[in-house]
């Protein structure tokens, strides 16, 4: 398959770029060598391959997730100008 100047002048329309003839004739030869490589990767065998859901699969976390306590609950509500048990106390908005 390989596309058109006239098929690339839509594609640019549809997608609402005005390109110069210069830059169509460039997006033109781009877009068929995509093409070109789409139809190559269509030729290859590919039963019996599991679909992947990214290029990393079962990739660890770098460290553990563990939950600690960090103290800055009891800090943030220090500052606060009120406070009621673990939150913040604002003015009601109406």
């Amino acid at each position: 398959m390989s596309l058109s100047t006239d098929q690339v002048k839509h594609i640019a329309k549809l997608a609402r770029l005005s390109l110069s003839d210069l830059e169509i004739e460039k997006y033109s030869k781009d877009l068929n060598q995509i093409l070109a490589y789409v139809e190559q990767l269509q030729e290859l065998d590919t039963q019996g391959v599991e679909p992947m859901l990214g290029a990393v699969q079962n990739q660890k976390p770098l460290r553990e997730d563990i939950v600690i306590d960090s103290g800055l609950q009891e800090k943030m509500l220090a500052n606060a100008p009120d406070s009621e048990d673990t939150a913040i106390k604002v003015p009601q908005m109406s």
